[in-house]
Formats: C-alpha cells, sequence, structure tokens
C-alpha cells in the first residue's frame, strides 16, 4: 500500500500548485489563445481586466480547450462569468480582448475528497501534500440543504464555485481521479486501491443522514458506490479512450453509459 501512496503523491503534486497567469494574446468569438507552462485541457479559471494599478475586476470565465506542448500555446474556451453573480448589483458588459490577463488552475490548492470509507479517505490526504482538504462533511452539509441524497455533476460544480475549491479527487474503480470541480473535467488518473472494503454511500462523511427532496433527480439515496461515480465521470468526458477502456474492463455488461462515448465499441 505504501508503494501506491507514494505514486500518487508523485502523480497528483503537480496540479496543486500556484495558479497559471498569462496575457491573453488573440481574442476571436467565444475563444482566446494564451502561452503558459503546465497547462492541461480542462483546467478552469477566469479572465481578469486591470483598469489601473490599483483596480481590476473579472469578466469572463475559461477553460483550457487545447493544449500545444510544442509552443506552449493553449486555446481557451470564454463564457459568462457567474461566480459571483448578484441581482442587486449591475453587471458589466465587457468582452476579453488582448491584453487582458487569464488566471487558470485558481484555488488547485484546496480540494474535497469523495472516498467510500475513512480509511480510503485517509490514505488519499496523507499522500497528497501541500493541499488544504475541505472536509466532506462540509459537502454533505450542502447536500442536505440542496435536498440530493445522491450528488450529481451540477452539485459539485456549485459547491466548489461556492466555496472556491479547485480540485475533487474520486476513488473509484481502483483508481484515483483527479478532476477540475468547477468544469468536471477529468485531469489526471492514477492507480489508487480502496484501503478497506466496507462502503459508505454516497461517501465517506461523519454526517449522519444527508436530506433528500420529495422528488426530482439525485432526491434519492444511492444505491452503490462505485459504479454510480465512474459513471458520472465518464459521462463528463466521453472522449476519454482511458476511461472509456476502464468502465468496459469493470462493467461487463454494455449499460446505457457506452453509448454516451463518441467511440465506438469495437
Amino acid at each position: 500500500m505504501m508503494r501506491i501512496w507514494l505514486f500518487t503523491f508523485i502523480a497528483c503534486s503537480v496540479l496543486n500548485a500556484s495558479s497559471i497567469t498569462a496575457p491573453l494574446i488573440e481574442v476571436e468569438g467565444e475563444r482566446a489563445t494564451i502561452v503558459a507552462e503546465n497547462l492541461r485541457e480542462g483546467m478552469s479559471g477566469f479572465i481578469v481586466r486591470k483598469f489601473d494599478a490599483t483596480h481590476s475586476t473579472i469578466i469572463a470565465n475559461a477553460k483550457v480547450e487545447k493544449t500545444n506542448p510544442a509552443n506552449h500555446r493553449a486555446i481557451l474556451q470564454i463564457s459568462k462569468y457567474t461566480g459571483l453573480h448578484q441581482n442587486a448589483l449591475p453587471n458589466g458588459n465587457w468582452k476579453p480582448k488582448s491584453s487582458d490577463i487569464a488566471v487558470l488552475a485558481y484555488d488547485y490548492e484546496r480540494a474535497l475528497v469523495v472516498a467510500p470509507n475513512d480509511d480510503t479517505y485517509d490514505a488519499i490526504t496523507k499522500s497528497i501534500s501541500g493541499v488544504e482538504w475541505v472536509h466532506p462533511d462540509n459537502y454533505a452539509t450542502f447536500l442536505s440543504y440542496e435536498g440530493h441524497q445522491t450528488p450529481l455533476v451540477d452539485d459539485f460544480q456549485s459547491y466548489c464555485t461556492a466555496n472556491s475549491v479547485g480540485l475533487l479527487y474520486i476513488q473509484s474503480a481502483d483508481h484515483l481521479f483527479t478532476l477540475d470541480c468547477k468544469s468536471f473535467t477529468l485531469l489526471q488518473n492514477t492507480p489508487f486501491a480502496k484501503v478497506e472494503k466496507k462502503e459508505q454511500t454516497p461517501f465517506y462523511t461523519r454526517i449522519p443522514t444527508i436530506r433528500g427532496a420529495w422528488w426530482g433527480k439525485g432526491s434519492s439515496s444511492l444505491k452503490s458506490y462505485e459504479p454510480y461515480y465512474l459513471e458520472i465521470i465518464a459521462l463528463s468526458n466521453s472522449k476519454n479512450t482511458e476511461l472509456y477502456e476502464l468502465y468496459k474492463a469493470k462493467f461487463s455488461d454494455k449499460s446505457a453509459l457506452l453509448r454516451n462515448f463518441d467511440l465506438k465499441d469495437k
């Protein structure tokens, strides 16, 4: 087990570094180009405009759409910024332009772990350094307020945006999946077996009960831990061939999930 923990530390430590900033070089519609190192497709962030030496504001969301390791150029997908939405305040109508600043991998020093039991949770958090861990009890309380006994992708994204959490670690199918919590894009996939066979649904938490709404998606209790999390990760990253093969190997039945992949089952 110690060898697995050490490998996880080496593989994941690159992601929990400081945020990456770079000026926009070109902007065309909802796409912008930057030059920066250590970027991965799916990393989220935002675009900042500086008005003078002491005044600046966030004007748009940004997500790394494509990278070119040869010249460190990356294409960003730009969208409306909703992280600090407030109906009582006026909104700016600024459009990103060259010389605006992209800030990516923001909040990657704060992370949430979804694990099937307390021993696996401890193994993950102890094997990765340099991270401020947000306890799953806090997330369970959020889900109870939402009335979702089964966490949805939207729940992870909303929670992480509101609580400045950048990374999401999910242990499932003998792997540790590292996702950008705000885009739910898979950034890294590391072999990591759970420590104990026992499973707690919807995940390890000390909160005894997560209240469910009377109806609606997510209101029912989660029946089985492992297939659910592998499925939502796979569905949100349907062009990832590694996930496709992992799901096929783990679950021999050809469920509706496989039909959602942008691949052909050969």
